[in-house]
């Protein structure tokens, strides 16, 4: 006697025997949909760069620049107490008795100068051949130290023949001569940090063109020589701000402070030096 097979809808549903399952009607997990596997399909598609890898080279390079701006400031700082440092001691040897004394002592005073550009020059290339010795605290500083106090002593031996007047003139021409160009120069957009050996060559010529003004003793080819002296270290000026402020590309290591320091210093007081001459020379006119 044959039984038939009855469910009620409330207790679910017996398939036949030779009826085959619909797909996944009795799997507990379900397959994703086919349109969110298009969708991230056509996402992956849309962004190939990693969102993540962009926002941490984003990071990266903010990190870069906090750091070059910590580096422009501390270079700065540095040559704001050199430049104090150098201007007060010429200026004190503008004082009447400072100035017998030298004239007094004239054998004292060719020591003391000699030593000091045999100084100047040792420390000079003990900064620039050695970096690891410049980037060794505190022997960088000390042999920075060397080097300002040899160019102060340097700075004002070359100025005491002068009068008082005329060196606070070119001091203040010298801090806003610098100031202007260095301030011109963190705002431009022109790249000069690729003419270092342009300008080598330049001042290489210069110095072939002031020997030939000591032979033939000219005060015109003297007033040009001083005149081309004055363009060129304002060259080197923004060359080496450029190199400091690094947003070219070519660039000071952050770790050689004491030499974008040195040379900066180097720049303006060499600047300051030859606007002296070229005032002297127009009070003489």
């Amino acid at each position: 006697m044959s039984q038939d097979i009855t469910a009620d809808d409330n207790q679910g549903y017996a398939p036949q025997i030779d009826e085959k399952p619909v797909d996944n009607q009795f799997n507990v997990i379900n397959n994703p949909n086919q349109s969110d596997i298009d969708n991230t399909n056509n996402i992956s598609q849309q962004y190939p760069v990693d969102i993540k890898s962009s926002q941490n080279s984003e990071d990266d390079q903010i990190i870069k620049d906090q750091i070059r701006i910590g580096f422009i400031r501390k270079v700065f700082g540095i040559i704001t107490i050199q430049l104090i440092f150098s201007f007060s001691f010429i200026l004190l040897c503008q004082a009447k008795s400072v100035k017998n004394f030298i004239a007094h002592n004239e054998g004292l005073s060719v020591i003391i100068l000699s030593i000091s550009t045999i100084a100047f020059i040792i420390s000079v290339c003990l900064i620039s051949c050695n970096r690891e010795l410049a980037r060794k605290v505190p022997t960088n500083y000390i042999l920075l130290f060397c080097v300002t106090l040899a160019e102060s002593i340097l700075s004002a031996g070359a100025a005491v023949s002068f009068p008082p007047e005329i060196v606070i003139t070119a001091i203040v021409l010298t801090i806003a001569t610098s100031f202007g160009i260095i301030c011109y120069t963190l705002k431009s957009k022109r790249d000069l940090s690729y003419c270092g050996m342009t300008l080598f060559a330049l001042i290489s010529q210069l110095l072939f063109f002031g020997i030939l003004n000591l032979i033939f003793r000219s005060n015109f080819l003297h007033m040009v020589y001083t005149f081309l002296s004055t363009i060129m270290f304002g060259l080197y000026l923004v060359y080496d701000v450029q190199l400091i402020s690094g947003k070219f590309g070519r660039e000071y290591s952050i770790d050689d402070y004491i030499f974008a320091a040195m040379e900066l210093y180097i720049d303006i007081i060499r600047l300051f030096l030859e606007i002296l001459r070229l005032l002297s020379k127009f009070q003489k006119k």
